[in-house]
């Protein structure tokens, strides 16, 4: 298990009781782990949330004994170009505009931009391109965010 899916599994029930939903850990080179959630009721995160839950995972992170948890630690909100990560992530952003990155070429292409119009099956999206619509596996995308000039 990777750094990031233990402290993934190590935070994820805990910030959950705590109201927060965790989006993404993600390590940023080799001593920074970035840590992204949103409050549950309303889906923001100020300066308050971000020092709450950077102490509460600092002592959760101490009281651990299967990693060194020897790096920075930063905690932010997804910010307006939110990282879509889980499926649930891609039903509650059904009509959204996304930036997609894939892990091979589809079409020529390794990016491709446009609107989520469905989900097949829990396995792809569909993504309308202007009169264009492609089908996308989940496990061919290696990132996807919202498209920040569309909200």
């Amino acid at each position: 298990m990777d750094t990031e899916e233990t402290v993934w599994n190590i935070l994820t029930e805990p910030i959950e009781s705590l109201g927060y939903n965790l989006i993404r850990v993600k390590m940023i080179g080799s001593n920074k782990l970035q840590i992204m959630a949103e409050r549950l009721s309303d889906k923001g995160l100020d300066i308050n949330d971000c020092v709450k839950i950077s102490k509460f995972a600092s002592v959760l992170f101490e009281k651990e004994n299967t990693i060194n948890f020897d790096f920075a630690l930063e905690v932010s909100s997804p910010g307006i170009n939110r990282p879509l990560i889980k499926i649930d992530d891609y039903r509650n952003h059904l009509g959204s505009y996304v930036d997609i990155k894939l892990k091979k070429i589809i079409n020529k292409k390794r990016k491709i931009s446009g609107q989520i119009i469905n989900l097949q099956d829990e396995e792809a999206i569909e993504l309308k391109q202007k009169k264009q619509t492609f089908l996308i596996p989940f496990n061919i995308i290696s990132e996807c965010n919202l498209d920040p000039n569309y909200l």
